[in-house]
């Protein structure tokens, strides 16, 4: 009889764990416990020792405008120690801001694909903003996709200005004028998918 039901615990435990590997696989969002990965350097390590390689962000250009949404908004780049105003960083250019974190599988599937677009002919620039994440993780994520454009990372504060919704991926549209659009909420799957989507989004802003 006790073995029985100690067999009968086992399955119990095996089949939970089984149902929470498939939810992880399958939903854009994680509960704010779980937002921390287990690879992650030690809190107050040195950025230059853990996130080496990392491509250099946007830097802000003189007498261009911050955009207005972001302004203030700060956040520091992969691989550097110092916050910027992230705002003023991604003035002067379209950008496509990619909201990511190393623990959502759909973004690394994205990542990939963001990662081939940004070389097409008349591509805007692409950079990460790494979120609810450990700076450690996301650089070693970027590291084995080779991921060559640059992301920001503690950069909860830009999320929140954007008002984004506890969902990842997320992608913005940030354009010339400073304008601000979020593009539809989906994980894009093909480098075709991303430039339909950014070329739309900017028409729009023009009608």
């Amino acid at each position: 009889m006790l073995r029985s039901r100690s067999l009968g615990v086992l399955i119990v435990a095996a089949a939970v764990t089984v149902a929470g590997v498939l939810i992880s696989d399958v939903e854009l969002s994680v509960p704010a416990g779980q937002q921390r990965s287990a690879d992650s350097p030690e809190l107050g390590a040195d950025p230059a020792g853990t996130e080496t390689g990392a491509t250099p962000c946007p830097v802000s250009v003189s007498g261009a405008v911050a955009v207005p949404t972001l302004s203030g908004a700060m956040a520091r780049c992969l691989g550097s120690a110092q916050p910027v105003d992230v705002g003023a960083a991604v003035s002067g250019a379209p950008t496509l801001l990619n909201l990511w974190a190393s623990w959502c599988a759909p973004c690394r599937a994205e990542m990939s694909v963001l990662d081939a677009y940004k070389d097409t002919p008349g591509a805007v620039r692409v950079v990460g903003i790494n979120v609810r994440d450990r700076p450690g993780s996301a650089a070693v994520l970027a590291r084995d996709l080779r991921i060559g454009y640059p992301s920001f990372t503690e950069a909860d504060e830009v999320a929140g200005a954007l008002g984004a919704p506890q969902l990842l991926p997320l992608s913005y549209l940030v354009d010339t004028d400073g304008s601000v659009r979020r593009l539809p909420m989906v994980v894009f799957g093909d480098v075709a998918r991303v430039s339909e989507t950014v070329a739309a989004a900017r028409r729009e802003r023009q009608e």
